[in-house]
């Protein structure tokens, strides 16, 4: 029998439907696509394109790679955030839903600013930035990365959407990687820290434990580096300016008090598609409503 792009899809996605992948025949797609470099809509104009011996084998490397565990962003080496592929490698983490709604709240901030300056901390791949530097074409940014190998992958990123010029990329260890010798004064802070309690993590699904674990690990109650982030914002915003932070689903109460404790006057958080607190905003005193 000849294998062709109908017949592999459809016994990948069996296959990967047994095996207990949620989105079977999407990922059998986005694998096949991947591998013969084309778009997924080339698989449906073209079904009966049969497949030699060397892509048969191939691909059922890479889906081996999937049933292994390793996430399908690493094996494809690119992922969809809001309307942009992103290249994202094992060194940064992959992009989820939920981060494109603490963009979208940032946005609805500044929806009525001609101009600013955003920091984000711990950018990662850079989606957050650089998709709020598409939105936001008279601002200026600055993002900060501890890892180094984290921090090619966004620069990487913002040259490939020519985004370049106007963010300014440091690595380094979040404020204290910022230069010294000059006033800070953001329109707003930014990040999706680590979060997650270092005890929680030996029971994540095996594909995010694949992850890198400093991108996951927020310490013994997963609030170690939002301490760190809350307790210095001030000093870095502009008046009127806000912190936006991603968090756990559990972490809201403790996310809100520490806002509180540094100073923060307007408090508003935003619930993710689960319906579970994941988005905090903290508003210094001015005229933003959050």
């Amino acid at each position: 029998m000849t294998m062709t792009v109908r017949i592999v899809l459809q016994e990948t996605a069996r296959f990967f439907a047994k095996h207990g992948l949620e989105a079977a025949r999407l990922e059998a797609e986005l694998l096949l696509a991947h591998l013969l470099g084309v778009e997924r809509l080339r698989l449906y104009t073209d079904p009966e394109q049969p497949l030699s011996g060397t892509e048969l084998n191939r691909y059922k490397e890479l889906i081996r790679r999937r049933l292994s565990g390793e996430p399908l962003a690493y094996i494809t080496g690119k992922r969809n955030f809001l309307k942009w592929d992103f290249t994202v490698t094992p060194a940064v983490l992959v992009p989820r839903p939920e981060t494109e709604i603490l963009v979208e709240k940032t946005l609805a901030l500044l929806e009525e600013e001609t101009s600013g300056q955003i920091l984000e901390l711990g950018t990662g791949s850079g989606v957050i930035t650089i998709a709020l530097a598409h939105y936001l074409p008279a601002f200026y940014f600055e993002a900060v990365e501890l890892s180094p190998a984290a921090l090619a992958v966004a620069s990487e990123n913002a040259a490939r959407h020519q985004l370049s010029e106007r963010i300014a990329f440091f690595e380094g260890d979040l404020y204290e990687a910022l230069p010294a010798g000059r006033d800070h004064a953001y329109t707003a802070i930014v990040s999706n820290p680590p979060y997650i309690p270092s005890g929680v993590i030996p029971s994540l699904a095996r594909e995010v434990r694949k992850e890198p674990r400093q991108a996951l690990d927020g310490g013994p109650d997963g609030l170690q580096i939002i301490r760190r982030i809350i307790s210095r914002a001030a000093e870095f915003l502009a008046p009127g300016g806000f912190l936006a932070l991603e968090h756990g689903h559990d972490q809201k109460p403790m996310v809100e008090r520490l806002a509180r404790e540094a100073g923060f006057s307007a408090i508003q958080s935003y619930h993710d598609y689960s319906g579970f607190p994941r988005i905090t905003i903290c508003q210094l005193c001015g005229s933003r409503s959050a």
